[in-house]
């Protein structure tokens, strides 16, 4: 058997189409569980059978690194194909566009006398703040949209203002064109954060359209997994590309799963490709119960999907959906009281009868197989945890020594086992507390850590690092101020926070979600957190509202539905498409029917 019959041997007829697309422009939805991504691997690895590449490669896209290792693992496992590298590209959209775009042109747009750095997650943390008020803090939590306006990049509780972006007048909110000022005079200075990279690329692109054609005669294919998350600015990167040249593009997404946490990703315009461009459509199942994917179809673009696994498909447990108390204060019409322990005690009930019920159905209870969701996190109270704080609650931080807050939490992340993000934490915490000590600034970039790399010598920088890190206390079962006392009797300079400040525990604090610790059998976390992921059963816990009411949004047609909308509700589906097996919703008794009524069971 030869290499492409080899191949093909192993795809369904629906998988086939995709690897055996020829040339040309073409969109794939694929519904949950269809193995899209091994669909991926196997037209990657039906290019390297068919072709000889010398001079233009292949430009394999996802959104995450997580999506990107998988692509790799398929090809490595499946295909054997390992260690693939120039004329070809594998790797995140964002790293596609900073090394190709962004770092060796952002100069031209930015006006920076030098080689732009980016800063932010996931590149780095971002501490500037001189003073409470100081706009700079904001310049990782912002961006600017494909229209050019200030759009936010975090909750509205990380702001000291409400987000009202013009004032009666028409003029723009002084608080906002604050922030804009802030941003742009960083951009002087040669800093952005990603989504910056992102928008300040495309006006690369549109201002020396002669980039775009270098890009596209490098690359004779571009896949773009996981195609619903782009947003406007991405699709016009897209867009770009294949206006100057690139006519072998393929994009592969569910459009219902179109949930990037404050990424703006805008569905319509996967929809718009899939209209104009030639279409593939996948839609057999090989996750889920022929039950779930019923179930869930009420939430989905797809008229149907097919479940295909032996042993999963005519699993007969159908879907429930449970009610819980929820917390209630008296009124004039009804007097009546539920607390929040007593609100807890109901959910915890649903959860108890919930994990009997796995294990009734031989699903062994652990963070693998099993897995209780939430919308948000403040909702771990109601397992017993302590929900994160965002930037500007309980703020004991002084300005000008927020490494402090970066170190500690840096220190927490590597107690609590996740060793490569809490060391980056403390390392880029305690090089901001050397730069302050030595320079007041308290900006830290590359040049200045490579400046003491070469004075030192790297084993020298490296040692001092772990030296420092060696003498800072564990944060078990401490508060904040006892950590910093306890830090400051083995440290030459003392870290600082507010007078009489920094009572909460450095656990509670932060919050258990902000380490990612599992402290039970089964996973719990938010649904954006499992995007990708499959489970044997899975709870996800409701309120009666997520910014908007379940209610009046259940009730709606499609159609009828805000943006905002429709993402509270793919989100709720990317949920509900996690499970093999059993699925579970707990939400308030008093929209027991409305949920049941919605997917009709």
């Amino acid at each position: 058997m030869d290499k492409v019959a080899e191949i093909l041997s192993n795809l369904s007829e629906e998988q086939k189409q995709i690897a055996q697309f020829d040339k040309g422009l073409c969109v794939v939805r694929a519904c949950p569980g269809s193995g899209k991504t091994y669909s991926v691997a196997s037209r990657i690895a039906l290019l390297f059978a068919k072709n000889h590449f010398s001079k233009k490669g292949i430009a394999a896209l996802s959104f995450t690194n997580v999506a990107v290792d998988e692509i790799r693992e398929k090809l490595s496992d499946n295909f054997s194909l390992n260690g693939i590298s120039h004329p070809h590209f594998i790797g995140t959209l964002d790293s596609f566009i900073n090394q190709f775009i962004f770092l060796p042109f952002g100069h031209l747009i930015m006006e920076c006398p030098n080689r732009p750095e980016l800063v932010g997650e996931p590149h780095s943390t971002w501490s500037i703040k001189k003073y409470p008020q100081d706009y700079a803090q904001y310049f990782d939590k912002t961006t600017f949209d494909i229209n050019d306006k200030l759009i936010q990049r975090a909750p509205a509780q990380s702001f000291h203002f409400p987000w009202k972006y013009y004032n009666i007048s028409g003029a723009i909110n002084g608080n906002i064109q604050n922030i804009i000022n802030s941003k742009l005079e960083f951009f002087k200075r040669g800093y952005a954060t990603q989504a910056d990279a992102n928008y300040l690329s495309l006006k690369i692109l549109m201002k020396y359209p002669k980039i775009a054609e270098s890009i596209a005669k490098k690359f004779e294919y571009f896949i773009i997994d996981e195609a619903q998350d782009t947003d406007e600015i991405l699709m016009a990167i897209i867009d770009n590309f294949n206006s100057k040249g690139a006519e072998n593009i393929m994009l592969i997404g569910d459009r219902d799963q179109a949930i990037f946490e404050w990424n703006n990703a805008k569905p319509h315009l996967f929809d718009e490709k899939y209209v104009a461009w030639n279409k593939i459509e996948l839609i057999e199942n090989r996750r889920s119960s022929q039950l779930i994917c019923d179930f869930t179809k009420y939430l989905s673009s797809f008229n149907s999907t097919v479940a295909i696994t032996p042993g999963i498909l005519d699993f007969r447990f159908k879907p429930l959906v449970n009610g819980y108390l929820k917390e209630k204060k008296a009124s004039q019409k009804d007097p009546s009281v539920v607390t929040i322990e007593e609100s807890i005690a109901s959910f915890n009930s649903v959860l108890e009868t919930f994990l009997k019920q796995c294990t009734e159905n031989g699903i062994e209870i652990s963070q693998k197989n099993v897995a209780v969701l939430y919308r948000g996190k403040a909702k771990v109270n109601f397992l017993g945890l302590t929900p994160v704080h965002y930037e500007n609650s309980m703020d004991c931080w002084e300005p000008r020594n927020l490494f402090v807050k970066t170190i500690i939490r840096g220190k927490l992340l590597y107690d609590s086992g996740l060793f490569i993000k809490g060391y980056k934490l403390m390392e880029r915490g305690l090089i901001e507390y050397k730069r302050q000590n030595d320079t007041n600034s308290l900006i830290v970039n590359n040049e200045y850590v490579q400046t003491i790399i070469s004075e030192k010598g790297f084993m020298t920088y490296r040692k001092g690092i772990h030296q420092v890190m060696d003498k800072l206390p564990t944060t078990k079962d401490k508060t904040i101020s006892a950590w910093i006392k306890e830090a400051n009797r083995n440290l030459r300079k003392p870290f600082v926070i507010k007078t009489g400040t920094g009572q909460d525990l450095i656990s509670e604090y932060f919050g258990e979600t902000d380490t990612n610790v599992q402290p039970f059998e089964f996973y719990h976390g938010t649904i954006h957190s499992v995007k990708g992921r499959s489970f044997d059963a899975v709870l996800i816990l409701l309120s009666k509202k997520s910014g908007f009411n379940y209610a009046t949004m259940l009730k709606k047609d499609k159609s009828a539905l805000s943006e905002k909308e429709q993402e509270e509700l793919r989100i709720i589906y990317v949920g509900m498409t996690r499970p093999r097996k059993i699925l579970q919703l707990a939400v308030p008794t008093d929209d027991v029917d409305l949920w049941t009524s919605k997917f009709n069971v």
